[in-house]
């Protein structure tokens, strides 16, 4: 079980559009000299073509840097600017850690999950492979949102970012309700289950992305589709392991230190070095994490091969 179970989560947290940082007296007025003085002229910053950053984007920056260094001077506490701590850009990266982080979430899926069942499963004989290897992808996708949202927060960025976010919770949840069901009398009853919830998941995303960025309706939906994936896959791992289906252990596993791993986000301490915070360690944490779910997927894989009725 992967990053999605911490993100819904941390989606308790209220979403903040104005942060003490960008109030602050000092910020305020560098942000109007900035930007009165260098982006009403040629001479004023240039835009960096590949992350985008303008002029006033610069300013936003440079006074960030300027406010933070007047907290320090004054034994204050460092505070968020636009619903961020204050992070240093690396390469025009604005949040290099996190980003970094992001794209070791994307290789794991990748190596041990997409490469991981493309060696070890065969299409057309281990039962659910398109399943597995279509979930596989979505991970991929949502990783690789999150890489450019880390590396450029942008409103396009992030909302493609909620939306692979999303994306996981929903089919991890599709995929849990596909296996719980798989060669009883309820099966086909769960091909149409899994339909209304691909549907709701399509309404959602068209939402999100051409009619309102509401972040208490999506809050919301993470909240409740991520729960009841969460109870669902727990409660049959346990049911299998009475059963003795030993290797469930994986699934139960995974789902309990993704679930511990909450912990770091809801730290939020300022970052260190100007790099690292809770919301970065908890995408290191989650890097191990496809090691154990795969494994598990390949395993209920041969058991479903080996038994099966």
């Amino acid at each position: 079980m992967m990053r999605m179970i911490c993100l819904i989560l941390s989606l308790f947290i209220v979403e903040v559009f104005a942060s003490p940082g960008d109030n602050h007296y000092v910020y305020r007025s560098c942000l109007n000299h900035c930007k009165h003085i260098n982006c009403s002229t040629p001479l004023g910053f240039s835009e960096q073509s590949i992350f985008q950053w303008s002029c006033p984007d610069e300013c936003a920056y440079e006074c960030m840097w300027q406010t933070v260094s007047h907290l320090q001077a004054n034994n204050r506490s460092i505070v968020q600017f636009h619903g961020k701590w204050p992070f240093k850009r690396v390469f025009g990266i604005q949040e290099p850690a996190s980003t970094l982080f992001s794209i070791l979430n994307l290789l794991s899926n990748y190596f041990f999950g997409y490469r991981k069942l493309r060696q070890t499963l065969r299409r057309g004989v281990h039962p659910l492979y398109s399943m597995w290897m279509s979930f596989c992808l979505i991970s991929i996708n949502a990783w690789i949102w999150s890489t450019v949202f880390h590396a450029r927060d942008k409103p396009l960025t992030e909302i493609f970012d909620y939306i692979g976010a999303i994306s996981l919770i929903f089919a991890q949840f599709i995929c849990c309700i596909i296996r719980i069901a798989f060669r009883t009398p309820f099966q086909q009853i769960s091909y149409g289950i899994s339909l209304f919830f691909f549907i709701f998941f399509l309404y959602h995303s068209y939402y999100l992305l051409f009619i309102k960025m509401d972040y208490g309706y999506n809050m919301t939906v993470n909240v409740l589709i991520g729960l009841l994936n969460v109870i669902c896959w727990l409660l049959w791992s346990v049911w299998k392991f009475s059963q003795g289906k030993i290797y469930v252990w994986k699934c139960a596993l995974s789902v309990i230190l993704t679930m511990s791993f909450v912990g770091l986000e809801l730290l939020d301490f300022s970052p260190i070095a100007w790099t690292i915070d809770a919301h970065a360690l908890w995408h290191l944490a989650t890097v191990i994490l496809p090691f154990i779910w795969y494994k598990f997927v390949v395993d209920d894989s041969n058991y479903l091969l080996r038994y099966p009725n």
